[in-house]
């Protein structure tokens, strides 16, 4: 521990302080006063330094600042003017969608005629062509309402007729009436029809007997040799 300067210059208090020499004391006096008078000169530097200390590092931190401004400036400014050039430009027209019409078409093909012609069995014959047949001798046929006459051909056999109107004539008799049963209704369906200009053709049933298809084109060959020769006058 220490002793008080005083302590060691004049002693403590019980003691009986020793003389010391007007030198030593002196010395020591003064030493102390040039200690006592730093005291305020080094709480003023460190005062200062502590002071000066921020604001030096603030100055040091004002170019920096400034750099960072200028560019967030100038990044906001970029934007303004992309935005402004991008609001100026004309907008691209949008095509419109171009519809191609098509025309839809069915291409038949070329039927190739066959080069040999298509033989049709001799018992097949067309709807409208009239059977051929051996007419045989025949007969005069006078048909008084038409005021005309006829070579009726034996073959068809007594007949005879009725006119239920001024065009129609109706024939009956042997050979139509052996018709079978499958084709009664056909047996008052033949006979003759005269026609505007004058000129007669074959009154048959619509459709061919399928029971007695022969006896159908008999008698439909010889009623058309028949009616060709009826004249009127």
């Amino acid at each position: 521990m220490n002793k008080d300067p005083l302590e060691e210059l004049f002693g403590t208090p019980d003691e009986t302080p020793e003389p010391v020499p007007a030198r030593e004391r002196l010395a020591y006096e003064q030493a102390d006063r040039v200690r006592t008078a730093q005291f305020p000169a080094e709480r003023g530097a460190v005062g200062r330094a502590q002071s000066e200390a921020p604001s030096s590092r603030a100055q040091a931190a004002k170019p920096w600042i400034i750099v960072g401004v200028v560019a967030v400036l100038a990044i906001i400014g970029a934007i303004v003017v992309l935005n402004m050039a991008r609001g100026q430009e004309a907008p691209a027209p949008t095509a419109s969608p171009t519809t191609t019409p098509t025309t839809s078409q069915q291409t038949t093909p070329p039927t190739t005629p066959s080069t040999q012609p298509t033989e049709k069995p001799e018992t097949e014959k067309p709807d409208d062509e009239v059977p051929s047949v051996e007419v045989g001798d025949t007969i005069v046929f006078p048909i008084g309402p038409w005021n005309a006459t006829s070579q009726w051909p034996q073959r068809l056999g007594g007949a005879s007729f009725e006119i239920p109107t001024q065009t129609d004539l109706r024939l009956s008799g042997e050979l139509f009436n052996s018709f079978p049963a499958e084709c009664e209704a056909m047996r008052t369906q033949w006979g003759a029809t005269k026609l505007a200009d004058g000129s007669f053709e074959v009154a048959k049933p619509a459709t061919k007997c399928a029971a007695a298809p022969e006896l159908y084109d008999e008698v439909w060959g010889l009623l058309d040799a028949w009616v060709k020769t009826i004249k009127v006058g």
